[in-house]
C-alpha cells in the first residue's frame, strides 16, 4: 500500500503495518528521510489496472451468450445449428 505522508511525501507500506501503527506513529512517519520516502508525480503510480489485462470481450455479455433452448427455438433455427442432430427433433 503506498501512504502519503502529511508533507507530501509517500512511503510503501503492508496493510498489516498500517492497521498496527497508532496515530503517533503515523504521526511520526513525516520525519522520514529523504532516503525513506518517495515523491509520487504521478497519481496512477503502478496501476493497479494494469498487473492483469482481461480480454475485453470475454467479459461482455452478448446476446450469442444467452443460451437457448430447444423448445424456444423453431424447426428452421434448429436445421441451421451446426451442432443439430437428427435425434434432437
Amino acid at each position: 500500500m503506498i501512504y502519503q505522508l502529511p508533507n507530501g511525501r509517500c512511503i510503501e507500506i503492508s496493510i498489516d503495518q498500517f492497521l498496527d501503527m497508532t496515530d503517533q506513529e503515523l504521526k511520526e512517519l513525516g520525519c522520514l528521510g529523504n532516503q525513506y520516502t518517495m515523491e509520487l508525480n504521478n497519481p496512477f503510480h503502478k496501476p493497479y489496472a494494469e498487473t492483469g489485462k482481461r480480454n475485453e470481450e470475454s467479459t461482455i455479455p452478448t446476446n450469442d451468450d444467452r443460451i437457448v433452448y430447444l423448445d424456444e427455438m423453431t424447426d428452421e433455427e434448429k436445421l441451421d445449428d451446426k451442432y443439430f442432430h437428427s435425434d434432437d427433433q
